[in-house]
C-alpha cells in the first residue's frame, strides 16, 4: 500500500476528524438514500475476468460467462470441488490473496480454483472500488449460475471465499443466485462505507453456511457478527499479534494467512464459544468449541474466540484457551 492509498484510507476512516470507527461511517452517510444503487456506473461483464487454475495448468485459463466452449476446452472438471476466490481493494486475481490461496489449495487438493479478477475497479480510490461491488456481485452470481445450470456443476461443490471488499462481493453473489450457495467464507470483510442493510453486504442469508474471520475490527474490518459463525482470533483486533501498531496490510491480511494455514492444519485453530473477548480471557465461556478456517463446521453457530502465535505457524491448537 503506497502513501497515496494510505492517505485515501485515512481520509475515509477519519473524515471531519470524527472517531475512526465503522459505526461513524454507517451513521454519517445514511442521508444518501441511493448510495448503494450506483451499479449502473460499472460494466462488470466487460471488466471482470474469471481465471481458472488447476493442477494441470499453472497459467490461468479464462472462463467466459455464457460460453460453454470456454469451459469445455479448459481444464475445468465437473467431478471436482470448485473454490472461487474474490480479492479486495488494491489487489487482483493474480497476486496476494488469490495467488497465495490458490497455491495452497492446489498443493493440498486437486480442485478447480477460479480467481475473480476485478482489478479494473479495485486499483482505484476506495470510493470507486466500494461502489463497483454492487455490479460485480450480481455478475459473479450469473457466472456461478451458468456453471451450475449450463455446465452441470454440483452446487454443493462450490465454495466462495472473499477477502475485504471481496467478502461482500461474495455475499452479493449469494444474494443474487438462483439457488443458495453451499458455503461462503468472509475473511475480514471490509467496514468503510459498508451500510447496515444485508442486501448490500455479506450476511448469513447469502449461503447455506457463512463463516467469517475478523482480524481488524474497528479499523478496516467489520466488528459485528454477520455470519452463521464468526471467529475473532485475538479478539478480532484491531491489531493482530506480531503486526506492531500497523493498522492496515498486516492485520487485514492475517485473516487469509490464518485460513491458508488451516488448509494444511485442519484442527490447529480451535476456538471457544464466548460472548466477548473479555469472557474468553476470563475463561467465562461455554464448553462448545469449533475450528476456524477450512475445517469450520456448517453446524457451528455464534461467536468464537481463540489465540494465535505472533508468526507462522500461527495455529496453537487447544493449548492457549
Amino acid at each position: 500500500m503506497n502513501c497515496r492509498h494510505l492517505l485515501i484510507l485515512l481520509i475515509i476512516k477519519g473524515f471531519n476528524g470524527k472517531e475512526c470507527t465503522s459505526q461513524f461511517f454507517t451513521s454519517d452517510i445514511k442521508e444518501y438514500k441511493n448510495i448503494d444503487n450506483a451499479s449502473f456506473w460499472f460494466d462488470a461483464q466487460s471488466n471482470v475476468n474469471f481465471l481458472l487454475y488447476t493442477r494441470y495448468n499453472e497459467k490461468a485459463q479464462k472462463l467466459i460467462y455464457g460460453s460453454v466452449s470456454s469451459v469445455m476446452y479448459s481444464n475445468y472438471d465437473l467431478t471436482k470441488k470448485t473454490k472461487i476466490l474474490i480479492h479486495g481493494w488494491l489487489n487482483s486475481g493474480e497476486n496476494f490473496f488469490c495467488e497465495q490461496l490458490k497455491n495452497a489449495y492446489l498443493r493440498a487438493h486437486d480442485y478447480n480454483v477460479i480467481a475473480v479478477d476485478w482489478s479494473a475497479y479495485s486499483y482505484n480510490p476506495y470510493l470507486i472500488a466500494r461502489f463497483s461491488i454492487n455490479a460485480i456481485g450480481p455478475y459473479v452470481a450469473k457466472m456461478i449460475d451458468f456453471l451450475i445450470e449450463d455446465i452441470g456443476t454440483d452446487y454443493t461443490n462450490v465454495h466462495v471465499l472473499g477477502h475485504s471488499l471481496g467478502a461482500h462481493i461474495a455475499g452479493l453473489a449469494g444474494e443474487h443466485m438462483r439457488q443458495n450457495l453451499s458455503r461462503i467464507t468472509g475473511m475480514d470483510p471490509a467496514s468503510p462505507l459498508i451500510l447496515g442493510n444485508g442486501h448490500y453486504r455479506l450476511d448469513e442469508t447469502d449461503a447455506n453456511f457463512v463463516d467469517v474471520i475478523h482480524t481488524s475490527v474497528y479499523y478496516l474490518g467489520v466488528y459485528k457478527p454477520i455470519g452463521h459463525v464468526d471467529f475473532y482470533p485475538n479478539g478480532g483486533g484491531p491489531l493482530q499479534p506480531g503486526c506492531g501498531v500497523e493498522i492496515g496490510v498486516c492485520t487485514h491480511r492475517r485473516s487469509y494467512r490464518y485460513y491458508i494455514e488451516s488448509i494444511f492444519n485442519l484442527y490447529g485453530f480451535m476456538a471457544k464459544k464466548c460472548e466477548t473477548w473479555q469472557d474468553f480471557v476470563s475463561n467465562n465461556c461455554l464448553a462448545e468449541v469449533a475450528f476456524m478456517g477450512e475445517n469450520a463446521s456448517p453446524m457451528s453457530r455464534g461467536k468464537f474466540y481463540l489465540r494465535t502465535a505472533t508468526s507462522p505457524p500461527f495455529a496453537l491448537g487447544s493449548l492457549f484457551f
